[in-house]
């Protein structure tokens, strides 16, 4: 689960962040066994005089290289919804930490946007006089929907649903 609960003093914490498969050092040994392997077979096809072998093998090892480690670097990434008091805070960051949102807590909506056909995934969002966040993009479905109830609990408030486009065309429910 990605989803971490906190019990402060005055309020609660969550923590999300991605899952990671792999470790940092299980991603660099992975990297070496491919480089290991792309060298090797680099190293026997210039042997036998097809040098032009070693510049393409090493353009490859460098772009799997790369992709292991951004998708390394992602992984790092969390957010911290923090409900202290009357304030609610949403920070984010991995290397550098920034603060995206505040609102007051007893005021804020906890809104679950579902696409209408269900192609794809809900967003969560926290609102407050028309400003919000989308927070828990990380998360897969039943994850997102468990956090959308517990954020509720945590706030006291009950979960808005964004109005349809047909109770918005005839007027109900409209902001």
């Amino acid at each position: 689960m990605a989803v971490f609960r906190e019990q402060c003093s005055n309020g609660c914490r969550f923590v999300v962040r991605p899952n990671c498969a792999l470790s940092w050092r299980a991603t660099k040994n992975v990297i070496g066994l491919f480089a290991a392997f792309l060298g090797t077979i680099g190293v026997s096809f210039a042997a036998l005089g097809v040098w032009l072998v070693l510049p393409f093998a090493g353009l490859e090892l460098a772009g799997l290289a790369a992709g292991f480690y951004f998708g390394a670097l992602a992984t790092h990434t969390r957010e911290a919804i923090e409900i202290d008091g009357p304030v609610l805070r949403v920070i984010r960051g991995s290397r550098r930490i920034e603060e995206v949102g505040r609102f007051p807590a007893n005021w804020t909506q906890v809104v679950l946007e579902q696409d209408p056909r269900r192609w794809y995934p809900s967003k969560l969002f926290l609102r407050y006089q028309g400003r919000g966040v989308e927070v828990g993009a990380c998360l897969v479905e039943g994850e997102r929907l468990e956090l959308a109830s517990s954020l509720r609990d945590a706030l006291g408030v009950p979960l808005a649903s964004p109005p349809s486009a047909d109770r918005v065309r005839a007027g109900v429910g409209a902001p």
